[in-house]
């Protein structure tokens, strides 16, 4: 798919309208990663679906969006206000298309603002698509191992990354 040249993205604060779309649009991002190493068990798409629900629910005080012509093309979250990136999520559709690299952006410009020195996020180890678009934004690895994943229900293996912000703006 493409965006038409005209079409303008914008970036903007989520509502409480937005939740369902944006919890749609997490959970596509998801299962068309995961999948790829990860095993498929019983129950856990609908059991992610329902987690991607109650997260928008709560805090899309918290969540930019990305989308184009009313098209929620993406989204991302610091669930804590801090300098955590808890979720980045394009929808399969329009991955590969610069909206990764807008909405970490203006997530990293709201972190720097906030005051913090620096920009953190977590992802599965093998997600490689993601660990190359955090590494365009100047963040590197700083940790690698098992933690568990409450969406899998067991360990698996992760990287924490961090960025200096005074590095990470191109």
């Amino acid at each position: 798919m493409r965006m038409k040249e005209d079409a303008q993205m914008e970036i903007r604060r989520a509502n409480a309208a937005d939740s369902a779309v944006l919890a749609s649009v997490g959970h596509r991002a998801w299962a068309s990663v995961i999948f790829g190493f990860e095993p498929e068990e019983a129950g856990i798409r609908e059991r992610v679906e329902k987690a991607f629900r109650a997260f928008t629910d709560e805090f899309y005080p918290r969540i930019l969006l990305a989308q184009s012509s009313g098209i929620v093309l993406g989204w991302a979250a610091r669930d804590t206000d801090a300098d955590y990136i808890s979720d980045l999520w394009i929808d399969p559709a329009w991955q590969r298309h610069g909206i990764g690299l807008a909405l970490m952006d203006a997530l990293l410009a709201e972190i720097l603002l906030s005051g913090y020195p620096k920009a953190r996020i977590d992802t599965h180890a093998r997600n490689l698509p993601a660990i190359r678009l955090y590494q365009r934004c100047g963040f590197h690895v700083v940790w690698r191992g098992q933690e568990w994943s409450d969406s899998l229900g067991r360990n698996i293996e992760k990287v924490r990354m961090e960025a200096l912000l005074s590095e990470s703006f191109r």
